[in-house]
């Protein structure tokens, strides 16, 4: 909930400083209006007219280029609320509305029963995603638990936190992104079957299934901005037509930051029907995150001990790349799912109820 102004009185017979202060006020209501009329020029009418179809009387107050040419933020109010878009040059990708309802009983119920309770919840707002064939509604909290900020997002199946973020938005249109990532992905968009012929854990049936489909398809991605205004970008592609592979990771500049499980791929038995879930860990790195683990409160119940967590605890290795992936989860079956790069930093993770 947003706290609400507070009127501070002014001292009684000090009139220079009343003259003083309604001067300033009306440079600063001057300089507001100029603000609110003044549009973007890098935002092309295109995208306001997209907000107007489906919000006919929106008073647009700011609009930001999130992808210059391609991705657009506005913010705007409609029917008295405060709502924030983002659309690109074809429809809106996502809509978030602010609410003062009311946080959920079922939501407070639930968590009182987590691992992840006692925080502070606030800032109730609804978003609706376009992403889809159809629109997707999440209730979207911030959470507060031990000094750190979260992203909370609830429905009647889960709750689950991720980083904290301005906000975010979801594509299936690689043309979205930026150049360096579509380059990235489309110089892979094609067989690689010099890497399908080393697979030495499948049988020449096996291969043959997997040898003519392209390496890397785009699917989706999901855009995240940053407390600091920066951008990261995680694509889910199709791999080798076998198998869907979500989080991998490029930062604001296009650049490689996070590689899924690609490797994988390695454990899977002749026939391509089995894979084997084995972790990949030498000694010195799971020495070296149960020690770092068990220095972190949140993850207290969350462990390497158990053989499951043990198991999707995985070194993702594509081309010469390396990175860290780990999947844990306690007796009630919650998970943080946490990724690090090849020099052992965490660059994202996830919380998830079940």
């Amino acid at each position: 909930m947003h706290a609400k102004d507070q009127t501070v009185p002014l001292l009684s017979g000090s009139k220079t400083l009343v003259v003083a202060i309604f001067f300033l006020l009306v440079v600063l209501i001057s300089r507001c209006s100029r603000e609110k009329a003044a549009p973007d020029m890098n935002v092309p009418s295109n995208a306001r007219d997209i907000v107007h179809q489906k919000y006919p009387s929106a008073e647009i107050s700011k609009m930001m280029v999130l992808e210059h040419g391609k991705v657009y933020q506005l913010s705007f109010r409609f029917h008295g609320t405060n709502y924030q878009s983002v659309v690109n040059n074809s429809g809106i990708l996502t809509t978030t509305r602010q609410t003062d309802e009311q946080i959920p009983e079922s939501l407070l119920a639930q968590l009182d029963t987590l691992a992840i309770r006692g925080g502070r919840i606030s800032n109730h707002r609804i978003v609706e995603s376009y992403y889809a064939d159809n629109a997707v509604e999440e209730d979207v909290f911030d959470y507060e638990l031990n000094g750190h900020k979260y992203v909370l997002t609830f429905d009647a199946y889960r709750v689950a936190l991720r980083p904290y973020q301005q906000a975010s938005y979801r594509t299936k249109s690689i043309e979205d992104l930026p150049e360096k990532i579509q380059q990235y992905i489309n110089s892979r968009h094609r067989p690689n079957p010099d890497f399908v012929n080393s697979l030495i854990n499948l049988n020449d049936q096996s291969k043959q299934y997997i040898i003519k489909n392209n390496e890397l398809t785009f699917m989706e991605c999901r855009v995240n901005i940053l407390p600091d205004g920066s951008k990261n970008h995680e694509i889910t592609v199709n791999y080798l037509g076998a198998t869907a592979l979500s989080g991998m990771l490029f930062d604001g500049d296009g650049d490689l930051i996070f590689v899924p499980q690609f490797n994988r791929i390695k454990q899977f038995k002749q026939n391509f029907d089995t894979l084997l879930w084995v972790s990949n860990l030498t000694t010195s790195e799971i020495n070296y995150f149960r020690d770092l683990f068990a220095g972190q409160s949140q993850l207290f119940g969350f462990n390497l001990d158990g053989q499951q967590n043990f198991d999707n605890s995985f070194r993702s290795e594509f081309e010469n790349f390396k990175s860290y992936q780990f999947d844990l989860y306690n007796y009630k079956r919650e998970r943080w799912s946490l990724h690090y790069n090849a020099q052992k930093a965490l660059v994202n993770f996830s919380y998830s109820s079940q």
